[in-house]
């Protein structure tokens, strides 16, 4: 049989944790083993319920569980029970949370998911998450130019926000709401569902006053008591300097509004670099082809490139074929967050005239009959 750690302190379910402590004092002082007349046994069972009630976290366990718990049956977290975290380990924050990966939009695998969805449950913590607004993504063009220099874009999008009227609330400003009926203005209601484990006990947020405990006289007349409205939004965006192909960048608190409690969620702005008609990008180097004429590539010289942080010279050694790639170190992309650059590496093409001007036609035969 389950034990009712409640009844064995003698505190109500409602207690306060300084009311718990003080009936755990007294009784354990009464029934110490030490002590004449003491009860060993019952001194064992004090221990095992202050245990589970004294921790607020081991506490609200229990009460989730209710009746049901059953350290035998292996649910419910107290007094040696079998615990979910014992098998799925615990986070930061105490919870349960694999994470497998998430996209930008997307969120982490949460165990207690599956849970809340076969026994009804919820945690604060995957309430609370539920709780914020959507994130939205968009993608936004930006020239390949901006892509190494950095600069800044205007986006525009629709979006979810807080209603300007009611500021969220979702009742016409000054009016009365009234305490909710069917929570009684806890915001949260207790529901026991019997599954293949036994019955478990829950608790959900009120579907009536969506967990305010309250409900409106008289709705917004603007949002119809939504709390919301939709808008379109203007955001200027910040491009850092390097930034790649397919990047994303997180502007948080920029996605959907959810109501007057609840945080927003985040936009995330996927960067696509259009071509470029000279240069083009591998990791952090740039690329670009330069043709030269037959005489540069047979005696040398030294040539001017435009880049975009402006012109450099480049020295063409002497008897440079066409698909030679010379390298000029620092003068790439810049990485992204960083202060290093990528190399420019230019792909050299001779340029082979169609028709050979007449005065210089001997000259040319003169070089073939060298071998040239």
């Amino acid at each position: 049989m389950v034990k009712d750690y409640y009844e064995i302190l003698g505190v109500p379910r409602n207690a306060t944790s300084e009311e718990i402590k003080k009936a755990y004092r007294k009784l354990a002082h009464q029934h110490h083993p030490d002590k004449g007349g003491g009860n060993e046994a019952k001194f064992k069972e004090l221990n095992e319920a202050y245990q589970t009630l004294g921790d607020e976290k081991k506490r609200r366990h229990y009460d989730q569980f209710g009746r049901a718990f059953d350290a035998a049956s292996g649910f419910g977290g107290a007094g040696g029970g079998f615990q979910w975290e014992d098998i799925f380990g615990k986070s930061r924050g105490g919870g349960v949370n694999f994470d497998f990966g998430g996209n930008a939009g997307g969120e982490a695998f949460d165990i207690n998911d599956i849970f809340a969805g076969i026994f009804g449950f919820q945690d604060e913590r995957t309430s609370s998450r539920r709780r914020r607004g959507k994130d939205i993504i968009l993608e936004l063009a930006i020239p390949f130019e901006e892509s190494i220099l950095g600069g800044k874009e205007l986006a525009r999008f629709q979006r979810t926000v807080r209603c300007a009227h009611c500021a969220g609330a979702g009742s016409e400003p000054g009016s009365k709401s009234d305490k909710c009926k069917e929570c009684a203005g806890t915001g949260s209601v207790q529901k026991t569902t019997r599954t293949f484990l036994g019955s478990m006990t829950r608790v959900e947020t009120c579907a009536r006053c969506k967990g305010k405990g309250e409900v409106h006289v008289r709705s917004c007349s603007v949002c119809g008591g939504r709390g919301l409205a939709e808008r379109e939004e203007e955001i200027e965006i910040v491009i850092p300097r390097g930034i790649k192909h397919e990047d994303t960048l997180q502007l948080s608190g920029k996605g959907e509004a959810a109501g007057s409690t609840s945080a927003p969620g985040d936009l995330y702005v996927r960067i696509k670099v259009l071509p470029h008609k000279i240069f083009r990008r591998q990791g952090d180097d740039l690329l670009m082809k330069l043709p030269i004429k037959i005489s540069q590539a047979i005696l040398g010289d030294t040539v001017t490139v435009d880049t975009f942080e402006g012109a450099i010279s480049l020295k063409i050694p002497e008897g440079t074929q066409s698909g030679d790639i010379l390298r000029i170190r620092g003068k790439g992309a810049p990485e992204a967050r960083g202060y290093s650059h990528g190399d420019l590496l230019v792909e050299i093409s001779v340029d082979i005239p169609r028709r050979v001007p007449k005065h210089l036609r001997g000259q040319i035969e003169r070089l073939k009959e060298e071998g040239l």
